[in-house]
């Protein structure tokens, strides 16, 4: 949990006062007693309260986000709770269940043609702990370089040249006032469906060969294990 607190605190640090004052209300709504420190009994009362949030109304998932050694969510637990819930941060569809930290792998079809996605843990997605109608799943890391890759072979196709990736990653400059989202959403195209042009075979093909990828990774872990 401690590099999402991270993560959290980057973009909290980032994003303009406006911004910071929606989490200081999420705060202050949480935070019933005023103590700066909350609860398992003001997480419970304040996540059960709101529809899109009962599944993270647990106590396993309080003591998942408390930082070690403390009783209480204090505000880098918060920070990271109102990521996570801005987000839409995955659980494990699996056998287990357990909210993500890290990397997992999510179906392909769902993420793209789907209002919900199917996400799994690395260690249900490998043993298999899962009933899906789907069978083709990539990591989150690829599911984001197809998006990347669609989006270059789409843009080569309508320019006749390649598009620079090193101008698209550029950091903005400092005083822009860019923030990191706003950067995040510039650097990943929205992935229309290809049509039937050279580009959008292009784009298809490349998906193909990153799903091959992603057997070859599990065949060979399962051969590891064996």
């Amino acid at each position: 949990m401690e590099e999402l607190r991270q993560i959290a605190l980057a973009y909290y640090k980032d994003v303009p006062e406006h911004m910071k004052m929606w989490v200081q209300e999420f705060l202050s709504e949480i935070d019933k007693d005023g103590n700066e420190k909350v609860s398992l009994q003001e997480f419970l009362a304040y996540m059960g309260m709101h529809e899109d949030s009962k599944h993270l109304c647990t106590p396993s998932f309080f003591d998942e986000l408390k930082q070690e050694g403390r009783e209480e969510l204090e505000f880098m637990d918060l920070l990271a709770l109102f990521y996570i819930v801005s987000t839409g941060r995955p659980f494990c569809n699996g056998h287990c269940k357990n909210f993500i930290k890290g990397g997992y792998f999510t179906c392909v079809q769902c993420f793209y043609h789907s209002p919900k996605t199917f996400d799994l843990c690395p260690v249900c997605y490998l043993d298999g702990k899962y009933v899906h109608g789907h069978k083709n799943f990539l990591d989150n890391f690829l599911v984001l370089k197809t998006k990347r890759t669609v989006g270059d072979n789409l843009n080569q196709d309508q320019h006749g040249e390649a598009s620079s990736i090193t101008s698209k990653a550029k950091a903005p400059e400092s005083g822009t006032g860019i923030t990191p989202a706003e950067t995040i959403n510039a650097l990943v195209p929205v992935n229309p469906r290809p049509n039937d042009t050279r580009g959008g075979r292009k784009a298809l093909k490349a998906i193909e060969i990153l799903l091959a990828l992603g057997n070859i990774f599990v065949t060979s872990s399962q051969c590891a294990i064996m």
